[in-house]
């Protein structure tokens, strides 16, 4: 239950400014998705029954409208899954992401970024 009030929530943090550590002006940041993301190999243990895969199996990030990361997942992503990422700022002021899973949902969320963070 808990899990499942988690779920399509969607975070952005910026770990690193340009410029710190790296010459190329390249960034790092970390998107976390709240899904419980069951690989369909666990059991139940009231009922003895499989509980049915589902989890995170697309996930695209864009500054602007300029893709950043594409990702295609499976059963091996944990629950509540942090992607870590480095990238190079085009100088876009909104960072947008999408995740889908296996069951159709779409997530989606935008936040605006300052340039200079």
């Amino acid at each position: 239950e808990e899990a499942k009030a988690r779920l399509g929530q969607i975070r952005y943090r910026q770990l690193s400014k340009a410029g710190e550590g790296s010459t190329s002006g390249a960034r790092e940041a970390q998107v976390m998705i709240g899904h419980p993301n069951n690989s369909g190999l666990q059991m139940d243990q009231v009922t003895q029954l499989y509980i049915p895969a589902f989890y995170v199996d697309r996930l695209q990030l864009w500054q602007d409208d300029s893709l950043v990361l594409k990702m295609e997942g499976g059963i091996s992503i944990s629950e509540d899954p942090n992607i870590r990422f480095t990238y190079v700022s085009n100088g876009a002021k909104r960072f947008r992401a999408e995740a889908k899973d296996t069951d159709g949902h779409v997530f989606e969320h935008e936040w605006k970024i300052d340039s200079d963070s």
